[in-house]
């Protein structure tokens, strides 16, 4: 992906995703939550990674891509037990899961009501016609 000016959260969590493609991330999607009342953040970003080494590589290339462009250090928490992990931009916030986790608190469930994009091929977000 041609480095990619970060001026928006969307370009922020299509950065991230990509980053995470890169690094053979799984079930990639990235959730517009920006007009729901309350959201934490305007995008969430969730990849599936199969092992803690996958989560701690794709951290650290979302960090390293993420500072070439110029931004600050993310947030981050989970890695105690890297089952977990989120990469926290503020307006863009990274989940790393496992399968396990994934599948049982739902993220793209209880945050149904954002708008749901997945990563084309050639890097671009791609609007999910319906809700997972």
């Amino acid at each position: 992906m041609a480095r990619l000016r970060i001026r928006t959260a969307r370009d922020l969590a299509r950065l991230c995703a990509y980053c995470a493609h890169e690094k053979k991330g799984e079930n990639i999607l990235a959730i517009d939550i920006g007009a729901i009342d309350g959201s934490p953040a305007e995008w969430f970003v969730l990849v599936t990674c199969s092992s803690e080494q996958q989560i701690r590589a794709i951290a650290e290339h979302i960090e390293h891509c993420t500072s070439a462009a110029g931004l600050r250090p993310p947030r981050s928490e989970g890695w105690e037990a890297c089952q977990w992990v989120i990469v926290d931009y503020f307006d863009v916030v990274v989940h790393l899961m496992r399968p396990e986790q994934r599948a049982f608190y739902k993220l793209e469930t209880l945050w149904g009501d954002g708008i749901a994009y997945h990563l084309s091929s050639d890097g671009r977000l791609i609007r999910q016609r319906s809700q997972p």
